[in-house]
């Protein structure tokens, strides 16, 4: 960790009285490059609560699935980061754009085995339009150290490669596709979790699932647990889902009925200069309808719309890799306009502060730990000057 970084986890260690925990854990730090998070392996776990920002006590696997929904004649390609062995060896997970333009993780290993301990609580993350699976692990690998399965899917036609590629098809098509997408993926996975023989056989609790998502990914955390209809289609609601995180959300497709029917718990993080979905009305709205209690929301001041991205580790990478396609470059800049500017909040802060707050949700309304409310309060964030939190409590 860079020493500011020290100085803001021990903060957050002491709001969720950590004294005399064990600092035998992975440890983060930004590469010079951007180009993913390095780390410091070490052999002990740490307890289970740690500070929310950092890497938690298990290693982290990934492995790339293919979901087959028949139903709907639809194959998704699926990430799912989750904890292993603090022992766990192997090769750094891939992220690959092209079969040329890629970049290993410095977090998160190659297929190891799910650790033991669990069943584990499940997130399901969503990505944003135009967006992909991974294009936040800087909050997916960390939420697995945790000790969580994230599962993560490409929504076809209206991923990187469908925008590059010109397959995109309609935002209304899109809305029922990424409601019915994310029940599929929790579906599967439990199906997954009870199959003798398969790698996640028994990792996942079926009474602990969240969902999480950025921007359309954010309508697709919101829409999922209260079902969604258009002119194109009826997802029906689903209760498996006990508590959404949704940042800087995309909310205009669900009306005022639709979020006021959100009865579990809610956290709204957005950035008071994203212009893409600007604070009013996106955020406004949901605080204003969603009925679940609590509803936390947490406003980054400086940050933009794609502060919640690792887009601006992609702009550093690309012109690192020869012969890259001139798209993807052009591509990846647009979007990085939207956060990664000096005038915007420092982006390896963004994701600092998101950590410490959509973690500390998550690890307290779907993991049912103890220890990380206190991070979530007025006083709580009093540690983090760039956050104005605010709560509507049961």
């Amino acid at each position: 960790m860079t020493g500011s970084r020290v100085g803001r986890a021990a903060a957050v260690l002491l709001l969720v009285g950590l004294v005399g925990c064990s600092n035998d854990r992975t440890a983060t730090s930004t590469a010079d490059d951007g180009t993913a998070p390095s780390t410091t392996t070490t052999t002990a776990p740490a307890p289970k609560v740690v500070a929310p920002d950092a890497v938690g006590p298990y290693k982290v696997g990934r492995r790339v699935v293919e979901m087959v929904d028949a139903a709907r004649g639809r194959t998704l390609t699926v990430d799912v980061w989750y904890p292993a062995e603090p022992d766990a060896t192997g090769g750094p997970s891939r992220y690959s754009f092209l079969p040329t333009v890629y970049f290993d993780s410095k977090v998160a290993l190659d297929a190891p085995p799910v650790a033991a301990g669990g069943p584990f609580p499940l997130v399901v993350y969503s990505h944003g339009s135009g967006g992909l699976r991974y294009v936040a692990t800087y909050f997916t690998e960390v939420l697995a150290s945790h000790g969580f399965v994230v599962i993560a899917p490409d929504h076809t036609g209206n991923t990187a490669v469908d925008l590059i590629g010109g397959t995109s098809v309609s935002d209304e098509q899109n809305e029922v596709n990424r409601v019915a997408d994310a029940q599929f993926v929790i579906t599967d996975m439990l199906r997954r979790n009870g199959t003798g023989g398969d790698p996640f056989q028994g990792s996942v609790d079926p009474d602990r699932i969240g969902i999480t998502g950025h921007s359309f990914g954010g309508f697709t955390a919101l829409a999922t647990p209260v079902g969604f209809s258009n002119a194109l289609g009826s997802i029906p609601p689903d209760p498996r889902i006990k508590a959404v995180v949704a940042m800087a959300p995309y909310t205009d497709p669900i009306d005022d009925a639709g979020l006021a029917a959100l009865d579990v718990p809610t956290l709204l993080i957005t950035g008071t200069k994203d212009t893409t979905t600007p604070i009013e009305p996106e955020t406004v709205r949901p605080w204003d309808h969603v009925s679940g209690r609590p509803l936390d929301r947490v406003d980054l001041s400086g940050a933009g719309h794609q502060s919640f991205t690792d887009v601006c580790a992609y702009q550093k990478l690309l012109p690192t890799i020869p012969d890259v396609p001139g798209v993807l470059v052009d591509t990846v800049n647009e979007l990085a306009a939207a956060g990664c500017p000096a005038t915007f909040l420092d982006i390896d802060r963004a994701h600092t502060v998101t950590d410490i707050f959509a973690i500390s949700f998550l690890e307290t309304y779907v993991a049912g730990t103890k220890g990380y409310e206190s991070v979530l309060s007025e006083t709580g964030a009093r540690a983090v000057p760039e956050a104005t939190f605010t709560e509507r409590a049961r």
